[in-house]
Formats: C-alpha cells, structure tokens, sequence
C-alpha cells in the first residue's frame, strides 16, 4: 500500500480532503479544522508516498503550531492577530518544503 504511485496518492489525498472539507461543513467548525485538515491530508499523502521523515516533520510542526495557538490565546492574543500570522507561517513553511 505505501509507495503507490503519484495517481492514486493524489485520489487518496484528495479523497481525505474532500471528506474532511464536507465534515467541516456540516459542523462549522471551520478554523482551526480547516488547518487541521491541511495538516491530515499533507501527512497522509507523505506516508503513502513512504516518506515517513517529511510525514514526520510535518506532524511535528502542526502539533507544535496547535500548543503554541493554545498557549497564545492563554495569554491574550487575539485571534485577529492570530490567524493572519498563522496563515502566513503555514504558507513560509510550505515554500520552504516545496523548495527541497
């Protein structure tokens, strides 16, 4: 199953997606799950392709990400201030990857 080829990994992910997207939908819990399911789907798509050091690091920054929101909003911090930087963070961090 892991290592498919690029076809049935992007059916598969897209899939996850769609189902994630559709739950969202109909619970309105729209952030941080729209986040969340970036997340899912990016990290199944790495261990499908059998790469379990991306899947890895992948997860690593969402579960740090999601204790520092959590810590921030302890804090005070508004969300106003708080979704913009984390958009921008998650895209910086794809870049970063897509770039290797």
């Amino acid at each position: 199953m892991f290592g498919l080829r690029s076809v049935g990994r992007d059916g598969v992910s897209s899939g996850i997606f769609l189902i994630g997207f559709g739950l969202l939908y109909l619970t309105g819990w729209w952030w941080p799950g729209l986040l969340i399911l970036l997340g899912v789907t990016g990290i199944v798509d790495m261990v499908m392709s059998a790469n379990w050091k991306g899947a890895a690091k992948t997860a690593a920054v969402f579960m740090i990400t999601a204790i520092v929101l959590w810590g921030l909003v302890g804090i005070g911090i508004m969300w106003n201030v708080l979704i913009p930087g984390l958009l921008i963070l998650v895209g910086i961090f794809w870049v970063y990857r897509g770039l290797k």
